[in-house]
């Protein structure tokens, strides 16, 4: 069948619905009347605009194959306690679209399964506001009125698909129906609850607490959301840390090529650093910008020319010094307007800053310098020690542990100085020398320690 055809039959199936929609209208106006009160009214009314806030917002609540419609548990309990031309009143906000074919075919829709459904229950039981209470009757008819709404629901919809796309009815049913057959019985049973509560407790506090129950809902739904959104953010953070971390490790990597040493120096510092921070419980994303910041920390070294960046320290003189002591300054300039390294960016300007204030470039102090950068230091002091360096050999492990000690409660922190002592205490001798595998340096833009996360 073509398109075109295909849409002919879509158009003559919807108008055929509307005939049966408008003669079934008049069989039950004919036979039945219209049940008529203020407080039905106000019934519609309130689920009316349930029904249009749910639409609106898509509230549902349950999981999986128990997820229930809140648009169909407030049609479904107006059909009950007041019957089906109220609850038709409570779904109309449902089933106004902009495309009028649409509108027309959820229209029809819908007053078929209504006034059918309201007929099936019609023979056990009357809606509750018109039979003076809820009876064991009521249960039999809300049942049977819930499989007549939605298998004549699933069997319109799956010839809506036959003829649109040539989907067989019966892979419909059981592809898209059958699956649904829980959240549906869990429709049918809230509906249930809501009209035993109007027979109970009367319309007017029925209505209190089902609007309390959907505003709570609400809520439920709005804390959930925030959390998807949260989860998401967490998901689109985690890609940018793997995005920094990969272009520290490729910045850093061409700065070590002039000297061989400071990316070399960059990685261990990062390895070191990370886990100090794991010990001091932080959390995995703070882990991970304090070994991206690590791996950055001497990226300011780019802007220095190669004659001071290559002399032994102390052929430097004042000028070459001072430029030196520059390079956490400039690396923080570097990365600062990278979007999620913001915060990185400072502790790499104060990586080398000392408790006592004796480090560079702003001097200082105490407190006043953040745990992460008094890490940094810690870490890239002891790396500095154990590593062959330009101009100067790696010292022994338990010498660099000695001059780390005798900088606890000076320059370092002695809190993360005994912190990284304890993670040295219980790793290996190649840890504590920078020399497993660890400390090579993260090749293709891996993050240094990645294999140790």
């Amino acid at each position: 069948m073509s398109g075109t055809s295909r849409l002919d039959a879509t158009r003559l199936y919807i108008l055929g619905l509307s005939g049966l929609a408008i003669a079934l209208l008049g069989v039950w106006v004919y036979l039945f009347g219209v049940s008529y009160s203020w407080l039905a009214l106000g019934v519609g009314v309130v689920l009316g605009t349930v029904c249009a806030v749910s639409r609106r917002a898509e509230y549902s609540f349950g999981s999986g194959l128990a997820t229930v419609d809140i648009t169909d548990v407030a049609v479904l309990a107006a059909l009950i306690v007041a019957g089906p031309e109220w609850a038709l009143l409570v779904a109309l906000p449902s089933v106004l679209y902009r495309d009028r074919l649409r509108t027309a075919f959820e229209f029809a829709t819908h007053v078929i399964i209504l006034f059918s459904a309201g007929g099936a229950m019609h023979l056990l039981a009357a809606p509750v506001l018109f039979s003076g209470g809820f009876s064991p009757g009521s249960v039999y008819g809300i049942f049977a009125a819930g499989a007549v709404y939605y298998s004549l629901d699933a069997l319109i919809n799956s010839l809506l698909l036959r003829l649109k796309y040539g989907t067989p009815v019966i892979r419909t049913l059981r592809g898209s129906a059958l699956p649904l057959v829980p959240s549906d019985i869990a429709a049918v049973i809230t509906a249930a609850g809501a009209a035993y509560a109007v027979s109970a407790f009367g319309p007017a506090t029925a209505l209190v607490l089902f609007s309390g129950a959907f505003a709570a809902l609400m809520t439920l739904h709005m804390i959930h959301e925030r959390q998807r959104e949260s989860e998401a953010l967490r998901e689109e953070n985690r890609g940018l840390r793997e995005a920094n971390a990969a272009f520290a490790a490729r910045l850093i990597e061409t700065v070590g090529l002039r000297d061989g040493y400071t990316h070399r120096h960059a990685a261990a510092a990062a390895v070191y650093a990370a886990d100090v921070a794991r010990e001091f419980g932080l959390e995995q994303e703070k882990v991970q910008a304090l070994k991206t910041a690590a791996l950055l920390q001497d990226v300011g070294f780019a802007g220095i020319p190669d004659e001071v960046l290559l002399s032994p320290p102390e052929r430097l003189n004042s000028l070459g010094k001072m430029q030196l002591e520059q390079h956490p300054a400039h690396g923080e300039r570097l990365i600062s307007g990278i979007p999620g390294l913001e915060e990185a960016a400072k502790w790499v300007r104060w990586h080398h800053e000392r408790m006592d204030g004796s480090g560079y470039p702003d001097r200082i102090r105490g407190e006043w310098l953040p745990l992460e950068a008094r890490i940094l230091g810690a870490a890239g002091l002891y790396a500095d020690m154990v590593l062959d360096g330009p101009h100067s050999p790696a010292l022994p492990a338990q010498e660099a542990r000695f001059r780390l000690t005798g900088e606890a409660g000076r320059g370092l922190d002695p809190e993360v100085v005994k912190v990284l002592l304890r993670v040295l205490d219980r790793e290996d001798e190649n840890y504590a020398a920078a020399s497993d595998g660890r400390f090579a340096f993260p090749a293709g833009g891996r993050a240094a320690g990645e294999q140790a996360v």
